[in-house]
């Protein structure tokens, strides 16, 4: 009786180990990851899994994105940048989204995840590994004229 108390005490400690909390920035899931796994995909044209990990970080961090960009007034400075990680990462995927599109051929998908960026997003960064940020509204409007200017041929 006794080894079996302490077996199920050992069982029920283990199960809550099981799934300790994490921030978002340790899960395999975290909003960093899908954005860097997109971005490679985008880079090795296999735009299925770009397109998965883009859904996968919206469906999970887009509320939070909207949260924080409402929270803003300005572009956070470089020391400030990243407490806004859930904005960077779903706007930073919204643009890899135009990116996917316009190499598929698919020009009004394109324009569409471009306006999508610099409409909910505009404030959203992204850390190039040269050393800074940019903005994923600015190039996002960048492509836009190139598409329209192409469209206009």
């Amino acid at each position: 009786m006794l080894i079996l108390c302490l077996f199920s005490l050992f069982v029920s400690a283990r199960a809550e180990d099981v799934i300790p909390p994490v921030s978002p920035s340790e899960s395999e899931s975290s909003s960093s990851v899908l954005t860097s796994q997109a971005w490679e995909a985008l880079a090795s044209k296999d735009y299925a899994t770009a397109k998965a990990r883009i859904a996968r970080c919206r469906d999970l961090y887009e509320a939070k994105a909207k949260e924080m960009q409402e929270t803003l007034s300005v572009v956070p400075g470089p020391d400030t940048a990243r407490e806004f990680w859930a904005l960077n990462d779903v706007g930073t995927c919204l643009f890899i989204l135009g990116k996917v599109a316009e190499a598929e051929g698919k020009n009004s998908e394109a324009i569409a995840a471009y306006q999508d960026v610099i409409k909910n997003f505009p404030m959203a960064q992204c850390w190039d590994k040269q050393g800074w940020f940019w903005q994923p509204a600015v190039a996002a409007k960048e492509r836009l004229t190139a598409l329209t200017f192409d469209s206009a041929k």
